[in-house]
């Protein structure tokens, strides 16, 4: 019997001891993909020159032309090579 409880208390521990570490990872996880978000949405500041209500702006441009192609009859392929066109003649 003493073999038993001495067995249950030591998975108990082990069992407590997983759940703080799963608290603490899941708390690190939550920052970590908070972070990743806040570098994305900088990275994209930087990659279109602008922030906050300015790439709002932008972005709403380009879903509203993106958008009046698909209405002309362009497909999603298409409007990739014009602008795969566009950034090399950029370049």
């Amino acid at each position: 019997m003493a073999l038993y409880d001495a067995k249950i208390e030591r998975f108990s521990k082990k069992a407590e001891q997983l759940e703080r570490n799963i608290k603490r990872d899941t708390e690190e996880r939550r920052r970590l993909l908070s972070e990743i978000t806040r570098l994305r949405y900088l990275s994209l500041c930087e990659k279109l020159n602008c922030d906050g209500e300015e790439l709002e702006t932008v972005l709403a441009k380009e879903h509203e032309q993106i958008q009046n192609m698909k209405a002309r009859g362009l497909t999603d392929d298409e409007i990739d090579d014009l602008g795969k066109a566009a950034n090399t003649k950029n370049k």
